[in-house]
C-alpha cells in the first residue's frame, strides 16, 4: 500500500477533520481546509474594517471565475457566475427557448441528471418543448450508447452529467459531444461530481455549455456555481431569466436598458454570492495545487482497493466494477433508503462519515483519502450491514 504523493499529502495536512474522522462524503460536500476558513476569516476581516467594500469584493468574485476558468481550460470571459446549477440552468432554458424554433424544440437528460439539473430542463415542457428522459438509477446507470442512440435531428441539447451522484457512473463524452454536434445540437455536460478530482478541459472535450458548484471535490461551500459557455456559442444566447449583474455595465444602474454583455457573464444574475466566491477561490486554488490528474490517479487506486476488499466482504457494489468507469464514489448497496441512512448513522457514530443516497451507502474519497482509512470504512461498513441483517 503507496503513501499519499507529497502533493496529497499536502493537501491532507489543510483539512483538519480528519485528525479525528475517516471523511467520505466528498460527493456531497468536500470538508473544511485550513484555506478555505482563512479565505473566509479576511471577507469577515474586511467587512468589519470596511463595512461597505465592493471593490474589494467585485475581485474575490473575479478571482474566483478566474480560478474556475483556468480549473477547466476556460478563459475567466468564457464563465458565468451563479448561486447554483438549478439556477444556470434555468436561465440557459430561458435562453433556447426564446432563440430556438420549431422543429428543433427536443431536449434529451436523464433521470441521472441531479434532481436541480433535470428539473430546470423540464420546466423547458412549458414552453412547448419535448423533454426526453432516459432512464437510469443506481442499479442501471445510464451509459453513453443509450444518450448516443437518443439523438436525432429535432434535438436541440443533450444534457448528460459526466460523473453519475447516484453512483459514480463516468460517461465517455466524445461520442456523445461529437454525435449531438453531428445533428446540430448542443452537449451541455454537469461536471459537479467530476470537477476537482479529472482533469477537464473544455477545448478538448468541445463542449458547448459545462457547470459546476464548489463545495463538493472543489472544496468550496454552497451557494456559487459556475458556467461555462462557448464563445461559439455565446451570442445566440439571450436569457429571459437574468438580472443586473448579467448586463453590460451593472453599476450603470440603469433600469431602462437590457443589454447583455459579450462575454458569459450574460449568464450571471442577481447580487453575485460574495462569501461564497471567497471559499470557492481559495478550495479551487488549492485543489489546482495539488492537481486534478495526481487526485484522479489516487482515486483510481482506490477504487481498485474497494472492489477487492467488497468482493472478499461479499458486498454488492452498484454501478460500475472498473476504476477506469467511475468517479470518485463507490456505491454499496444496503437494500432500501431507510437500511442506507441507518448504516450511515451507525458508520458516524464510528467516526466515518459517509453519503447515504436511496439505497446507496456512497463512499466517496478525495486525493487525502489514504486506502487504510477507505479499506477501514467498508470493513466497518460490511460488519454494520451484517448486524442488521441477524
Amino acid at each position: 500500500m503507496a503513501d499519499l504523493s507529497p502533493e496529497l499529502e499536502a493537501l491532507r495536512r489543510t483539512v483538519p477533520a480528519l485528525e479525528s474522522q475517516v471523511y467520505l462524503a466528498n460527493c456531497s460536500q468536500g470538508p473544511l481546509s485550513t484555506p478555505v476558513r482563512d479565505a473566509l476569516a479576511s471577507f469577515l476581516d474586511g467587512w468589519n474594517d470596511v463595512p461597505l467594500n465592493w471593490d474589494r469584493w467585485m475581485e474575490e468574485v473575479e478571482a474566483a471565475r478566474a480560478s474556475f476558468a483556468a480549473l477547466v481550460g476556460a478563459e475567466p470571459v468564457d464563465v458565468a457566475i451563479g448561486t447554483s446549477l438549478s439556477q444556470l440552468v434555468s436561465s440557459i432554458v430561458s435562453a433556447l427557448v426564446r432563440s430556438r424554433q420549431s422543429p428543433r424544440r427536443r431536449i434529451v437528460t436523464s433521470a441521472a441528471e441531479f434532481p436541480g439539473v433535470a428539473h430546470a430542463w423540464l420546466a423547458a415542457r412549458a414552453y412547448g418543448w419535448f423533454v426526453e428522459q432516459l432512464q437510469a438509477d443506481a442499479v442501471a446507470p445510464l451509459e453513453t450508447m443509450d444518450v448516443v442512440a437518443a439523438i436525432d435531428d429535432a434535438t436541440a441539447v443533450v444534457s448528460v452529467p459526466y460523473v453519475s451522484y447516484a453512483n459514480g457512473a463516468m460517461l465517455d463524452l466524445e461520442p456523445i459531444v461529437e454525435t449531438a454536434h453531428a445533428h446540430d445540437a448542443l452537449a451541455f455536460v454537469d461536471v459537479y461530481q467530476a470537477a476537482g478530482t479529472i482533469p477537464i478541459d473544455v477545448r478538448a472535450l468541445n463542449v458547448d455549455l459545462l457547470a459546476s458548484g464548489a463545495l463538493k471535490y472543489l472544496m468550496g461551500t454552497a451557494g456559487i456555481a459556475f458556467l461555462y459557455v462557448n464563445p461559439d456559442l455565446r451570442d445566440r444566447l439571450l436569457p429571459t431569466v437574468t438580472g443586473w449583474f448579467g448586463r453590460e455595465d451593472p453599476f450603470a444602474f440603469d433600469a431602462t436598458t437590457l443589454d447583455y454583455p459579450q462575454s458569459a457573464s450574460r449568464f450571471d444574475l442577481g447580487t453575485p454570492p460574495v462569501v461564497n466566491a471567497y471559499a470557492a477561490r481559495a478550495g479551487i486554488e488549492l485543489v489546482m495545487q495539488t492537481g486534478p490528474a495526481a487526485v484522479r490517479a489516487h482515486l483510481e487506486q482506490l477504487s481498485a482497493a474497494a472492489f477487492d476488499l467488497a468482493g472478499r466482504l461479499d458486498l454488492r457494489i452498484l454501478g460500475p466494477k472498473t476504476p477506469e468507469s467511475k468517479g470518485a464514489t463507490t456505491a454499496f448497496d444496503a437494500g432500501s433508503a431507510e437500511r442506507a441512512d441507518e448504516v450511515a448513522e451507525a458508520l458516524r457514530e464510528r467516526d466515518v462519515i459517509v453519503a447515504p443516497r436511496g439505497r446507496a451507502v456512497r463512499l466517496a474519497p478525495h486525493g487525502f483519502t489514504r486506502q487504510d482509512e477507505l479499506e477501514h470504512a467498508i470493513t466497518e461498513l460490511a460488519g454494520v450491514l451484517a448486524a442488521a441483517r441477524t
